[in-house]
C-alpha cells in the first residue's frame, strides 16, 4: 500500500466532511477496508460536452483535484474561518455579550 493511495483511501472515509449538502451513510469500519479496488472513470459518447472534466480540471489524483476545486476551497476557509472566531472568542467584548445573557429579559435595560 503506498502513501498515495492511503490518502486517497482516508479521503473517500472522509467525504462527508467535504460537501455540506451531501450526507452519506455511516462508516462501520474504523481502519482501512482489507480488499478494495482503484478504477479510472471512462466517460461514455452521451455525457461528452456535460457530464466530462475538461482536461485541465483532471488531475492525477483525487486529493489534488478536491485541492484545485474553487468552491470547495471557498467552504473550507468559511469554515475554518467560523471556527477560528469560535476558538479566539474573548476579551471585553465576549465577556459584556456572556453577561447580558446571564441576565434576565426584564433587567436588559
Amino acid at each position: 500500500m503506498t502513501p498515495e493511495l492511503k490518502q486517497e483511501l482516508q479521503l473517500v472515509k472522509l467525504r462527508g466532511v467535504l460537501d455540506p449538502k451531501r450526507h452519506y451513510k455511516a462508516e462501520d469500519s474504523r481502519g482501512l477496508p482489507k480488499y478494495f479496488q482503484v478504477g479510472t472513470v471512462v466517460g461514455g459518447p452521451a455525457d461528452f460536452y456535460s457530464g466530462r472534466l475538461t482536461k485541465r480540471e483532471q488531475k492525477a489524483s483525487l486529493a489534488s483535484e478536491l485541492l484545485a476545486d474553487s468552491s470547495l476551497s471557498a467552504y473550507r476557509k468559511r469554515k475554518y474561518l467560523e471556527i477560528q472566531d469560535q476558538k479566539q472568542a474573548g476579551g471585553k467584548g465576549f465577556f459584556k455579550k456572556k453577561q447580558k445573557k446571564r441576565k434576565p429579559s426584564w433587567a436588559h435595560i
